[in-house]
């Protein structure tokens, strides 16, 4: 049995980067599901660190997968993309202007 307190949950903490079945994650696409079981004992006191942390138990889990195989918890692997993003877009930007935006002078010559 799935415990519904894990199943369908998102991570509204990350804003628009919800957590959801077949989203992009920073290493691709997030559709293998990790499950285990633990003791009552276990259970409860994780979900309180998880409650006192205002983070769901499934983000909680994926932090601990990714802080255990690549280093970096998934939430900070996902800091780490948008602000290369956004870096990236803005040396673009440098380099090429902005698109779409009228000039500045353009609204005081009409």
């Amino acid at each position: 049995m799935v415990d519904p307190q894990i199943d369908d949950t998102t991570d509204d903490d990350l804003g628009d980067i919800a957590f959801a079945r077949g989203i992009a994650g920073p290493l691709g696409k997030l559709d293998h599901d990790l499950k285990t079981k633990v003791d009552e004992h276990t259970h409860t006191l994780f979900l309180q660190q998880c409650s006192m942390r205002g983070i769901d138990p499934s983000c909680a889990v994926r932090d601990c997968v990714y802080l255990l195989v690549h280093g970096k918890s998934y939430r900070q692997m996902i800091v780490e993309k948008v602000s290369h993003d956004e870096k990236r877009i803005e040396a673009l930007t440098k380099l090429i202007g902005h698109f779409g935006a009228p000039e500045s002078g353009a609204a005081s010559h009409g």
